[in-house]
């Protein structure tokens, strides 16, 4: 469940702009920086994005609280993934990058994940993002929160990750096996996860801007 929870949080990063109805390609990546080398990490994250974003990919950034990097580049359609492809073999910019990381190098790619938006009726792992921006002042208070919901939530059955993106925007994935097991998710009732919420809703702390549900094919 763990590898699901990861593949969510990379999915999660990549969601910064509204998903049309057609199906829309996500490459996720995960990399672990080494020691000391989280903000050379960062930098090359950020080097990479924008010759990528030229090349046609919509490219997300984002910490995980573990310290992992995550790299998700999103595509309108599967032909549109495949042309960036050929584009970023014929790029002297990206050759000219991967030389610059190979010889100094910062992390270690760990999983590397396609995903696509789809509905119901598939057959892999399902995922669902809630993404939240705090009210000003309050990031560390939503991050600490939306742990004690994670608690609450992987009691009922979800695996769950907390993520925080370039925007400050943290992102709440839940993932679960199948289709099936998302529903009953939905349909068995949690007093425990309301009563949290009504207490969280006499304070609020942030305002939820985006859900999305996705499974991996």
């Amino acid at each position: 469940m763990k590898a699901i929870t990861t593949a969510v949080l990379l999915f999660v990063s990549s969601l910064v702009v509204s998903l049309s109805a057609a199906a829309q390609v996500l490459e996720v990546n995960i990399w672990k920086p080494m020691v000391g080398k989280g903000p050379q990490t960062y930098q090359y994250a950020m080097e990479a994005k924008a010759i990528q974003e030229k090349l046609g990919a919509t490219v997300s950034v984002a910490s995980a609280l573990d310290g992992r990097m995550h790299f998700a580049l999103s595509f309108e359609d599967w032909s549109s993934w495949a042309a960036f492809g050929s584009k970023m073999d014929a790029s002297k910019d990206w050759a000219a990058f991967l030389n610059k990381i190979n010889t100094d190098p910062s992390a270690e790619l760990e999983s590397n994940y396609l995903l696509n938006v789809a509905s119901p009726g598939g057959d892999g792992p399902v995922y669902q993002v809630f993404v939240w921006e705090a009210n000003p002042g309050r990031v560390s208070e939503l991050i600490e929160n939306t742990l004690e919901a994670k608690v609450i939530h992987e009691k009922g059955g979800a695996s769950v990750g907390v993520y925080v993106d370039q925007l400050n925007h943290v992102h709440y994935g839940m993932s679960f096996p199948s289709w099936e097991a998302w529903a009953k998710f939905q349909d068995t009732p949690n007093p425990e996860f309301q009563n949290w919420m009504s207490e969280q809703n006499q304070n609020p702390i942030a305002q939820l801007i985006k859900v999305y549900t996705a499974s991996e094919r």
